[in-house]
């Protein structure tokens, strides 16, 4: 039987925005504020990328994170518990299908576990559709 590793190590996500507009990346965090603790996300922190700008996030591996993805009118969730290294690129949060793997490893072999964007209906789309539904009520 080999040993495991039981000792908490660090990982990075480097998260860049390869898009032509800016994006916002803002941390959701649990109440209570720290990993395995109850309660729903609350929002924490917003950082703002411009076009080709990137953010070196340090992960405690194996750890849950979750992080609200926001570029004007796409809304996306990334989600992320990762063992290594990883990178993601913006462009790959908001071409992927719902809950698909959207996220690469440093060798661009696409992931099969660890990083999964999940795009939300933004709010104007919803408040149309809302719109339009009155309006068919109303006849």
């Amino acid at each position: 039987m080999s040993p495991t590793c039981t000792i908490p190590y660090e990982v990075l996500l480097e998260f860049s925005n390869d898009t032509p507009d800016a994006a916002t990346m803002q941390v959701l965090r649990r109440e209570g504020g720290g990993p395995g603790t109850t309660g729903g996300p609350q929002a924490g922190p917003v950082i703002f990328l411009h076009q080709g700008e990137g953010i070196s996030l340090v992960l405690t591996a194996g750890i849950a994170y979750k992080y609200a993805i926001r570029q004007h009118p796409r809304e996306a969730d990334l989600s992320v518990k990762i063992w290594s290294d990883a990178q993601c690129r913006l462009s790959d949060v908001f071409k992927a299908p719902p809950t698909a793997h959207c996220c690469r490893v440093d060798d661009g072999v696409p992931l099969t576990e660890g990083i999964t964007a999940t795009p939300k209906a933004s709010s104007s789309a919803s408040t149309q559709r809302q719109a339009g539904r009155r309006q068919h009520d109303r006849r």
